[in-house]
């Protein structure tokens, strides 16, 4: 399955393409597209390979582990800064929301949700720096 992001890197915009490989241990280079920015004027911009370790936290960034019924937890799939809350207690989310953006390795990362339901708790707020599967936000 092939996902699309958008990564800002020294505020340019870069498109780029991750393939989910499971099952596999052979590191494939994904391919990246540049995406035109209107603040560049025709400077060059170079393409930013990933290591495999990216890739495999960026295929985890969403992951939601059930906890006990009807609660679920979104927790953080890398070590990094909270840079913005974009939900509170009581807000209606549906599958593909942003719920926050988490800074890791000087680059931005949007925290999205699985699932559609009701935010039942946010464990953490802007400038808390948070360790991979730490609970950020809980959803029932």
């Amino acid at each position: 399955m092939v996902k699309k992001y958008n990564v800002r890197v020294n505020g340019k915009s870069y498109e780029v393409e991750v393939e989910e490989m499971l099952g596999t241990s052979t590191t494939q280079n994904p391919q990246i597209q540049k995406q035109p920015d209107p603040q560049d004027n025709g400077r060059e911009q170079r393409p930013v390979e990933r290591a495999e370790s990216q890739k495999t936290t960026e295929k985890t960034q969403a992951d939601v582990a059930n906890n006990n019924g009807s609660i679920s937890s979104i927790n953080a799939p890398m070590s990094g800064l909270v840079i913005e809350v974009k939900v509170k207690k009581g807000d209606r989310v549906k599958s593909g929301d942003k719920l926050l953006v988490l800074e890791a390795m000087k680059m931005e990362n949007d925290i999205v949700s699985d699932i559609s339901g009701i935010i039942d708790e946010v464990h953490c707020k802007k400038g808390d720096n948070v360790e991979t599967g730490e609970q950020l936000i809980s959803i029932s």
